[in-house]
């Protein structure tokens, strides 16, 4: 099922920083990465990429004797993967051949991608295995259809690209699917939207292991934002205004931020749509999904977080230009949409 409240907001955890070295496991530590037939090169080559980057830098850094990860590309029937793109990686290693007990593992699929498997059972049982033994066990994007098919995410909290959302929770309705984090944790399961979140999901597991200050220099290196926060939503509500192609709705959207201060109603936006109130609800949830009301506060929220990233201003001041009202309203709506207040997701987007 799609999760629609917090009920499980308990024990869902984002990954947080740690300093280097806290994480238990030896140097070097061994990333398994599964690619299953027909995988998108992007999801492969960002997060391999960046952790054969990340054990050279920490290896230099930090003067070890090794690298500071070993990164071994599994496929499923020998050396050669092909792409969901048409191109073919090779180097691999099948995955039945792969021995030793990763620190971390990861895997990459298409939601078609088992079609293409004949031995799924050995898949699975493998699977089974060393996801049982490793330390994180994360998917790129809907490189969670592997996993789930498997069995190992009954009963957990997940997320994948929001397209495929439904798909997922059609499918596997014991797995309760969230749509719109870039990236979850669940215990040891992580996962993650498309492939810039699975760059996200990367970054923050290099922090936890070698410390913000290196995950910031593969981030810099990579031309990224470090580090979106996995609650963070996939789609910013600005740019699903942009996806609209309803005139109207997309005027709005000006008007709106600048007017974000005021205590507008329904009314208030229908007018400025020059629309009927009941024709207004009646487009504005056909373009955009949600209702007005709900798009209102989700403009708020965006609009307070980029203040609390980018600002110092206090929370009193943010809440009142961004249209809450008081500290406390804001702080109501970021626990119920973001699962923390404001002053913490400061402090976490501040450490990053």
């Amino acid at each position: 099922m799609i999760a629609k409240d917090n009920q499980s907001r308990g024990r869902l955890q984002l990954v947080m920083a740690k300093d280097p070295g806290t994480s238990p496991g030896a140097w070097p530590r061994r990333i398994a990465f599964l690619a299953l037939p027909g995988s998108a090169l992007s999801d492969i080559a960002g997060p391999y990429e960046a952790f054969l980057l990340a054990a050279q830098t920490a290896q230099q850094r930090l003067s070890l004797s090794t690298p500071a990860y070993n990164v071994t590309l599994l496929g499923v029937d020998g050396e050669s993967i092909p792409t969901l793109g048409g191109l073919s990686l090779t180097g691999a290693r099948a995955f039945d051949t792969y021995q030793e007990t990763p620190d971390t593992l990861l895997i990459a699929g298409e939601p078609d991608s088992l079609g293409r498997v004949s031995n799924k059972a050995a898949l699975f049982a493998w699977l089974q295995q060393v996801a049982g033994k490793c330390r994180h066990v994360c998917s790129i994007c809907t490189g969670i259809f592997g996993l789930a098919e498997s069995g190992l995410l009954r009963g957990r909290a997940v997320t994948t690209h929001w397209q495929h959302a439904e798909s997922l929770a059609r499918l596997y309705p014991e797995i309760q699917v969230n749509p719109e984090p870039l990236f979850l944790r669940d215990g040891k399961f992580y996962t993650s939207a498309g492939c810039t979140a699975a760059m996200d999901l990367t970054l923050a597991l290099i922090e936890e292991d070698l410390g913000p200050s290196l995950a910031a220099d593969i981030a810099r290196a990579n031309l990224m934002f470090l580090r979106r926060p996995g609650r963070q939503a996939q789609i910013s509500p600005l740019l699903k205004l942009e996806m609209s192609h309803h005139q109207p709705l997309r005027n709005l959207q000006l008007w709106m931020l600048e007017h974000l201060h005021l205590p507008l109603t329904v009314e208030d936006l229908a007018g400025q749509a020059h629309m009927s109130l009941r024709n207004f609800a009646r487009t504005f949830v056909a373009a955009l999904g949600v209702t007005p009301a709900r798009f209102l506060e989700t403009l708020r929220l965006e609009a307070a977080r980029r203040r609390l990233e980018e600002t110092t201003q206090g929370l009193d001041q943010i809440a009142s230009e961004c249209g809450f009202g008081s500290s406390e309203t804001m702080r109501r709506a970021f626990l119920r949409n973001l699962g923390a207040p404001p002053g913490a997701y400061r402090r976490e987007v501040g450490s990053a």
